[in-house]
This record gives structure tokens, sequence and C-alpha cells, in this order.
């Protein structure tokens, strides 16, 4: 991208919150309160037919004889989008909803309806028609203004149908746009994690760009002369930034202002998640009063897939869509972006906060966030989430046959409710925080290896409670096997893997030729991936093991725990390890000089499907290395303990040489002194 050019402006800063409410006769059907912007947006969104618009096409935008084509109708929130073509080249038709229509047509009038008049140019069509033209003067690809036809200007107005019947017909604002060549990101069907990386650190350039709109006046008296464009500098009219000020509800610091739409969401839990957002932006962000802190900027405000453009070789080729532009907290327009990146084709399978943390990667090299910012991204990522799944419930409402609305909805509630957990909420803290740290010097691709994760799964640990009797008696009753045919209680380890049985055998007897006092075998049981404490989750799962198996079980749940990141991956870390590899964990560390870490055990025996399950816990502290020794058995390659002979890692040992340190000997010798102490659990 060009290197960013001067920018002279003057800003208009509203140093007062606005109501968001029209001055216009739109009323409750329940009282005399009026509708608020969001509210209205809804009931006069345009809702015309391709015919409707090839009429409009034709009448304010093509000449005599030009050939005209509506080619299909674009996914949109509040407006309408047509791809159309005039003389086989093709634009972008736009019909702006009745909010942002009314406020053009009120300063077009009050103007004598001269477009070019300095009174006209404090509309929000003209601010997004001036951010347009100062993103294009400075490299970034996007939309330019067409001048119709019937008014030598670059909007023009149709009375025009909406969603409300009552409302119908509507005075609309219509603009034909240039089109930006390349696909929305959402259309891809398969989406590298550095793809999102280069989004955020597009975004980043061009947040950049609105950045050099300062506050200089310029003594502009027409719109023509409102935007200078040469080799050196651009300059914007103060006039034009005005309605960047206004009250936007999708605006996040606003977000208190969701509370009154939340009765939209039917479901009491998912009602009671969205609530506990709005109560930790209040209380962390606002009653704090960090948010003073917070840089402001005008931002692009929806940087979602769907308004990123990409070529073939799936480089950025442009942004459209201004609708949400507004002057805000310029981080809000990174959490924006990661919030709708965690719903992306890469994040929506199970890697949402790695696609988040690739996009704050990005955006970070290009514009780096104040630690007052890093402190509150986690939460203004979720508020961002649960403004989209709550106003999307509104809208819904409003109109329920444009399914369009429920395209984030799905997805965005599995994200908020991951985020519920606090376990998981501070590995997405760890793994943010992580993405902020990277080679200053890095050019070309940017390396996301260390941010490649999948997402802990979140279960529901109450949800045996919540089945009906009906379904438990419809179930076949297990059959409980406690004997071997040698007459011994049977004891089932839980596990498919040969290695870590002939391992548990070898540990708990105390010699080779000694036989255990029960016999042991193994079974690979499907059980849940649970999140929280170590010791409860490792209770709960041989409790649900010994009911499925019918008998005694042993289970057991390793963690590898790096200090450097608070514990993390933890019990995370079979995820880490298959998406990373082992090579992928030495580089998380990249960025720190501590590189200790130390592995659990949590060995846990159940006697019976009824009994508590008793827990033994193991630790052997050590450091990350790079992969040393056979490659056959999980992470025990990079980790190097402290005992032993001090320079092997777990895979240079040999066997006797581990078992006489390792996290999970230590875990089993507390099992093993458990039996002999109480032999008649298998009399």
């Amino acid at each position: 991208m060009p290197k960013v050019k001067p920018i002279i402006a003057e800003i208009y800063l509203r140093t007062t919150t606005t109501s968001g409410r029209m001055d216009m006769d739109h009323k409750h059907s329940t009282g005399d309160a009026p509708l608020s912007d969001e509210e209205l947006r809804k009931l006069l969104k345009p809702h015309l037919s391709k015919d409707q618009a090839k009429y409009v096409l034709v009448k304010s935008y093509a000449n005599d004889g030009d050939q005209v084509e509506v080619v299909q109708q674009l996914d949109s929130y509040d407006d309408v989008n047509f791809k159309v073509t005039v003389k086989g080249k093709y634009y972008l038709l736009k019909i702006h909803n009745g909010v942002e229509s009314k406020d053009f047509i009120k300063v077009y009038n009050a103007a004598g309806q001269d477009f070019y008049k300095k009174g006209c140019l404090n509309s929000v069509i003209h601010l997004q028609s001036t951010i347009m033209a100062l993103l294009s003067a400075n490299g970034i690809g996007t939309n330019q203004p067409i001048t119709a036809r019937d008014t030598n200007a670059p909007v023009c107005i149709h009375s025009l149908p909406v969603v409300s019947e009552d409302h119908s017909p509507q005075q609309l604002a219509v603009r034909l746009l240039s089109w930006v060549e390349g696909r929305p990101m959402s259309d891809a069907t398969v989406l590298p994690i550095e793809s999102l990386a280069e989004a955020g650190r597009f975004l980043g350039q061009l947040d950049k760009v609105l950045d050099h709109i300062s506050d200089k006046d310029t003594n502009e008296s027409t719109a023509t002369d409102a935007i200078k464009t040469d080799s050196s500098n651009v300059v914007i009219d103060r006039s034009i930034l005005e309605p960047a000020a206004r009250f936007h509800q999708w605006d996040g610091k606003n977000t208190s202002d969701l509370r009154s739409f939340t009765p939209c969401i039917d479901d009491e839990r998912k009602r009671s998640l969205v609530v506990s957002i709005l109560d930790a932006f209040k209380r962390d962000i606002i009653d704090s009063g960090d948010y003073k802190e917070f840089r402001l900027g005008v931002n692009h405000g929806d940087y979602n897939d769907a308004n990123i453009l990409q070529n073939d070789d799936l480089s950025i080729s442009g942004v459209i869509d201004f609708g949400d532009s507004v002057q805000s907290w310029r981080v809000l327009d990174v959490t924006v972006a990661m919030a709708y990146s965690m719903l992306s084709v890469y994040g929506k399978p199970n890697r949402s906060i790695s696609a988040a943390a690739a996009l704050l990667r990005g955006f970070t090299m290009e514009y780096p966030l104040t630690s007052i910012e890093k402190k509150h991204v986690a939460l203004l990522v979720a508020c961002r989430l649960a403004c989209s799944v709550t106003l999307g419930a509104y809208s819904y409402i409003q109109n329920p046959t444009n399914h369009y609305l429920l395209l984030h909805a799905q997805p965005a509630w599995k994200a908020l409710e991951m985020l519920e957990k606090e376990s998981i909420r501070e590995v997405f803290a760890k793994v943010l925080d992580q993405a902020c740290t990277f080679d200053e010097k890095s050019s070309g691709t940017i390396d996301c290896s260390d941010l490649t994760l999948p997402d802990p799964v979140v279960v529901d640990l109450l949800a045996s409670v919540r089945i009906k009797p009906t379904d438990l008696d419809a179930r076949p009753p297990k059959r409980p096997r406690t004997r071997h045919d040698d007459g011994r209680s049977l004891v089932t380890f839980v596990t498919g893997n040969q290695k870590k049985m002939e391992e548990l055998t070898r540990i708990l007897k105390t010699n080779e030729n000694e036989d255990l006092p029960f016999h042991l075998t193994n079974q690979n049981v499907e059980l849940s991936e649970l999140q929280g404490d170590p010791i409860e989750i490792a209770k709960q799962k041989c409790a649900s093991a010994a009911r499925e198996v019918g008998g005694a079980v042993i289970t057991e749940d390793t963690s590898l725990c790096f200090n450097a990141l608070g514990g993390l991956p933890g019990p995370y870390i079979k995820w880490f390890l298959e998406s990373c590899g082992l090579k992928g964990l030495n580089k998380i560390l990249d960025g720190y000089a501590d590189k200790t870490a130390y592995a659990q055990t949590v060995v846990a025996f159940a006697s019976d499907p009824d009994k508590t399950p008793i827990v033994f816990v193991g630790k052997t502290f050590g450091k990350i290395v790079m992969p040393r020794g056979r490659l056959d058995f999980g992470w025990d390659p990079v980790f190097q303990p402290d005992d032993g002979a001090g320079d092997k890692t777990y895979a240079e040992m040999t066997k006797v040489e581990k078992d006489a340190i390792s996290h999970r000997s230590r875990a089993l010798a507390q099992l093993q002194k458990y039996f002999k102490e109480h032999p008649h659990l298998f009399a």
C-alpha cells in the first residue's frame, strides 16, 4: 500500500451523547414514545423488486439506448443492494434505508436541494462518500459514487416501498457505486489463518489513513472543494464529518443500550448470558472510567468477511460498506473484526479463538494497541457478539423472511457460550496476549503457527440432570462385569492407547513377576472433554466412565503447563499438539524468556459406579526444548525434566529412567499405595 498522504481536516466532535431518536412522527403502537433509529431501520428497510430497481437505474443513471441489467440482489442488513450492469460494466446499486435517507433529505432540502452547497454536507451519506474518496486517494480499494444523470449529483431520491406497509412508500436515497473487483471473503470455501492475519493488517492500514483526519480548518465553501486530492494531501471539510458523531446502536460504546432489546431473546439462559456481558461492560469499562483512555477515530464499524474482498490468490483487494461508520473508540474497529473472524469459514469449525488472535496479530503489526486497550479486547469482542445476537433477534422478529439476519446467529451463540466459561476466557486472554507478540521486522506472509489451535470443547456438566425420566428408562441397562474369568476383580483403565496401558501396568507392579491383586484391562470409552478445575474434571470423568463400563475404573488426565503462559496449554495440550505439532509448541514460547514448565497427571479411581472417585496428583518440573528423542509418545520429545540426568527429554530416556521421575509415575505411586492400604476393595 502506498504511504499514507498528509490530510488536513476538521472534525466536529460532539461533547454530548445524542438520544438516537429521529425527529419524525413514527411512534410505538403502544404509546407516544418515538421509535429509535434501530427500530426504524427495520420498518424502513427498502423492499423492492428487481424490476423496480431497474426502473431506478434507467431513470437516474442510464442514458437513452444504454443496455442495463439487474443481475442479482445481494445480502444486506438495513439497506438493499443490487449488482447491476450499465453498458456491460458492473456497478452496485444501493438503496438506503429510511433513517439515512431521512437524514440526507433533511439537509438536502435545507440547502435548497443543492447537493454541492456547504450546508448540505453534514449527512451520513456525505460522510460515507468522503471516507470512500479518502481511502481511494491513499491506495485502498473501495467503491466510488457515480453521478446521477437526473440530479447531476452522486445521490438521487425515489419514492419506493419499504418493509412496513404502513410506512410505504418512502422517499429513499439511492446511489450507484463503482464495482470493486474481488470476491467476498465469506464466499471462500477454504480460508487459511494467514488470510485473517492479512485482513487484520489491511484494517490497520485503513485506520492509519482515517487517523490522518485532523482538526485543522479548511474554509471550504462547496462540497466540490471539500475533498481535494493531489500528490500531497487530501482536504476534508469539518461539516462532512459531523454525522460521524451520531448515535448508532451498533457502535460498541453504546453497548449498555442493548438492554432494551434483550427481551427479544426467547431463551432465558441465552438472555442471561447477554445481560452478564452488558453488566461486565458497564462495570469494567464504563464505571471504571477506563473508556476515557481509549483513542478516538472514525471507524469502518462493520469489518466482516462479507465486506472484505479478496483476489484469486487470497490477497485483500478492497473493502466495502461504510454504513456503520462512526467516530468512536478506535479499539472497537479491531474487536468488531475479531468477533466476526470467529464466525468466518476458518473460525466456525472450532477455531474461533485462533481466528480472532490471527486478525489481532495482523492489525497490531500496523496499528499497535495501548495497554488499556489490550486489557479490554476480549470483553469488547464478547460485547460485539452480544450485540449481533441481540439485534439479530430483534431484526428477525420484525422481518422473519430475511434469513440473512440469522447469518451469524448460531455460530455467534456458540462463541458466546464458549467464552462464558471462566477457564476458556483465561485461554482466550492468553492467546490474544500471544497474538500481540511478533517479529516487528517480519514482512510478507504473517506467521501464525503459534496461534493455530482448536477451541476447547464446551460441555454441559449438568446435562444428565436435564434428561427426561422417559429417556433414562429407554436406555438399555449396563450389565456390570466385576470379575474376570480367573476370579480376580476386574479394573478397567480407560484408554485406547496401548503404550499408556503398558506404562500403567509396569508402574503398578512392584516387580515384573508380581501379579496385581486385580485383573487390569483397558477400554476406549468416549467421554466428553470437560473444562474447569482439573481435580473436579477428573472426578466427573471417572464417575462417568464407571457408569459407562459398569464397574471399577481408572482414568488419568495429563497437562503440560507453561509458566510463561500462566499454566497454558494445561489440560488443552492434546488440542495444542494436534494443531501446532511439536515445533509449534516451541514457537508459542518464542516471545518469552521463561521456558520453564511442569507436567501433571491427575489419576482417578472409582471402585464402583455408585462410589465417589478418589484422585491422585503427580507433578514433574522441567522446561520446554526443541524436539529430541523418539517421536511416538505425544509431547515427550519437547519436555526436559529437571530431575534425573537433567539433560534428557522424556523421549530420550529409557523406560526405567522415565518411570523413576515422571508425573504419571508419581500419581500412580500414590494409587498403588492406596490399593495396598485397601485390599478389601478386591476381595
